[in-house]
């Protein structure tokens, strides 16, 4: 009954707001990419293009798919399968009923598609509904609060769950160590001893590092800011990253988001 109610209340807070599909969020949904559709006899297989929670778009090659859904009515069924090689049933969901609600050219690599959004019309699977919610709930937060910084202290060492203030910048493929001032959704202030004056780009094309549970989570970026501080022991450098938007790995989306939450 929680689950349930906690799936409806995604549903009104974020109707119309769609999840992109990549590799990282087939994944995280544990979802294979590809889809079978059934209109009637006629069978096609799609691509999901991006989900919400109450429809999906698909990318289909065939021509032929429209024409079939404007003789049923724009009416058809969706299997989704989980991301296993497992050919048993329980590989499978249970078909859903769609509905057509648009469709449109889609471009890519030269070469010509359709994308369709269809609604569902019949429940999704719990386990991929409630997922999709937290997923837009990722999204809000890292919009709403993209540049509020985490002072990186012992009191946000233990809420953020990671082993400690160290980390890692890698750029012309040597690897420095720095310790970690503030983390937010889209950069990082680190401290290195590295003397970060001889470079000579404006802009450092790096990889930042640190180890979280059991491995490591890698966040390319470039550095926006660099000073110089005087210590008694000599000088450091403290150096501002911005993370690439488009490579920010989940996991470290998520550890941020469940710090705020």
């Amino acid at each position: 009954m929680l689950l349930s109610r906690k799936i409806r209340d995604y549903g009104a807070k974020y109707r119309g707001k769609e999840i992109k599909m990549s590799t990282e969020i087939n994944s995280f949904l544990n979802l294979r990419n590809t889809i079978e559709m059934r209109i009637g006899s006629y069978t096609a297989f799609g691509v999901i293009y991006s989900i919400s929670m109450d429809s999906l778009k698909l990318i289909f090659q065939e021509d032929t798919v429209l024409p079939a859904l404007a003789k049923n009515k724009n009416l058809g069924s969706i299997q989704l399968k989980k991301n296993s090689d497992s050919k048993s049933s329980a590989a499978f969901f249970p078909f859903l009923s769609v509905k057509l609600l648009s469709a449109s050219a889609y471009s890519s690599l030269n070469k010509e598609y359709n994308l369709l959004t269809l609604e569902f019309l019949s429940p999704a699977p719990e386990e991929i509904a409630i997922k999709v919610g937290k997923l837009l709930d990722l999204k809000l937060g890292q919009n709403q609060r993209i540049h509020e910084r985490i002072i990186i202290d012992k009191d946000s060492i233990r809420k953020l769950k990671i082993d400690s203030d160290k980390a890692f910048i890698k750029f012309n493929g040597a690897k420095h160590k720095c310790l970690i001032k503030d983390l937010s959704y889209g950069g990082a202030l680190v401290i290195s001893s590295f003397d970060y004056g001889d470079v000579e780009e404006d802009a450092i094309d790096l990889i930042f590092s640190f180890e979280f549970i059991d491995g490591e989570i890698f966040i390319e970026g470039k550095s926006k800011s660099l000073s110089v501080i005087q210590t008694p022991s000599g000088k450091v450098f403290a150096l501002g990253i911005a993370f690439d938007e488009d490579k920010i790995p989940l996991e470290y989306t998520m550890l941020i988001h469940d710090y705020f939450n």
